[in-house]
């Protein structure tokens, strides 16, 4: 009779990549990338921190062999897309749409937990600068499939070249992993994606889109996403709800711990949990913060106006893309968020619909669902990057590309956006 002892005893066999793979993404699935250390990855391999340590080095070389096995899995996946976009050649916009779409939806989906894995590493590297080695091959493998995705599917060169087609992807795949669930997110996605490559610009004499743009937008934004009143709260507390929502935007849930925070306003970490007991009462706290600051940016009509809010709010420095973003990422892990997240994916472009109207005083057909295409390749491209000046003329390039691109495209009988 076997010994029980004996069978919990762990392996001395070195842990192949895929799983590897499988064993890292369980874990960010459950407990985020802070949750990704050697000792928790061993116990769900079933080997012991020696034979890990022994055959992939630190962390970080772990995290390195965890990237390429990810990159490995995402070639054959993307190798049959490619193929497949090859037989299609050039593709009308709807059949664009509905390739693009599908993709999108397969990685949410079927690739959810490597994509989860992606986004968090994708939002580590950008405060955490010894990720970036490990995450740089993935990353750059996967722009190139999105950069040919594009290309194949008749995305402007420049819309291409300046990161906005990227960084649009981005950002709907983590809304995806988020809101797959929700009919009316799913719809809404096709709905933009149809826009995108009809040329951005609305078709003239069709208020269809519009009137179905804001049915959604009114759908994804009926659940009360409200955290209770503060009007009993003592006068730190606000302080406390800054200081989490300028965390969660800069690095994730993770980031948000009692000492972290305490340390940030300056009071005692034991007066901070008497207020917010649990670390998921200081992430409310913080998606509470964002809520209002983007309520507070929809009244924003001008381009440096935008940009102030997105980097300042309300002078806390903090990034309202990078906020939806952790918000996003966040419901992930809770789904309990995911109406919060819902919202937010809502009202993306409530703004920066002002701002091209006076980029783009006569150009016609710059409404809401524009605008909202617009600001998702300028959202999902801010959380590429590290946070900084070299960010924020980035972006602002971006929005130059797109403006010029919605400006041109009203002339092409086609509405093709690049040809």
């Amino acid at each position: 009779m076997p010994d029980p002892a004996a069978a919990r005893k762990p392996s001395r066999k070195t842990p192949q990549a895929d799983a590897l793979l499988a064993a890292a993404s369980r874990i960010v699935a459950t407990d985020g990338l802070a949750g990704l250390t050697l000792r928790p990855l061993a116990a769900q391999l079933g080997v012991s921190v020696t034979v890990l340590s022994t055959h992939y080095g630190a962390r970080a070389d772990v995290i390195a062999a965890i990237c390429h096995a990810a990159a490995a899995r995402d070639a054959l996946l993307f190798e049959h897309w490619r193929g497949a976009l090859a037989r299609l050649g050039s593709m009308p916009p709807a059949i664009a749409a509905n390739v693009a779409e599908t993709i999108v939806d397969e990685l949410a989906t079927g690739q959810r937990a490597v994509s989860a894995l992606y986004l968090e590493l994708m939002q580590a590297c950008t405060w955490d600068a010894a990720l970036r080695p490990a995450f740089a091959d993935w990353a750059a493998a996967r722009r190139a499939f999105w950069d040919d995705v594009g290309s194949r599917a008749g995305v402007a060169p420049a819309l291409l070249a300046c990161g906005w087609w990227h960084g649009y992807v981005v950002a709907e795949l983590a809304c995806s992993v988020a809101l797959d669930a929700d009919p009316a997110y799913r719809m809404l996605r096709r709905l933009c994606l149809q826009r995108l490559f009809n040329g951005g610009a609305a078709p003239a004499g069709d208020g269809a889109e519009g009137t179905l743009f804001t049915m959604l937008g009114e759908r994804m934004r009926m659940a009360d996403t409200a955290t209770g009143s503060a009007a009993s709260a003592p006068a730190w507390s606000a302080l406390a709800a800054r200081a989490c929502g300028i965390r969660l935007a800069a690095q994730g849930v993770d980031a948000l711990t009692h000492r972290a925070i305490a340390a940030d306003i300056g009071i005692p970490h034991t007066t901070l949990s008497y207020r917010f007991p649990a670390q998921r009462d200081l992430v409310d706290a913080g998606i509470a913060c964002i809520v209002r600051h983007i309520g507070a940016a929809v009244n924003a009509d001008r381009l440096d106006e935008v940009q102030r809010l997105r980097t300042e709010g309300d002078g806390q420095k903090l990034d309202l893309a990078r906020a939806s973003f952790a918000v996003a990422l966040a419901a992930m892990r809770r789904p309990e968020l995911t109406a919060c997240a819902a919202q937010m994916r809502s009202r993306r472009g409530d703004n920066v619909g002002k701002v091209l109207a006076r980029y783009l005083p006569g150009v016609s057909g710059i409404d809401p669902l524009c605008a909202q295409v617009v600001s998702m390749g300028l959202a999902g491209l801010t959380n590429t990057v590290p946070p900084g000046a070299e960010a924020e003329a980035l972006v602002a390039t971006a929005f130059t590309v797109a403006v010029t691109w919605l400006g041109a495209t009203q002339d092409m009988p086609t509405g093709r956006t690049g040809r």
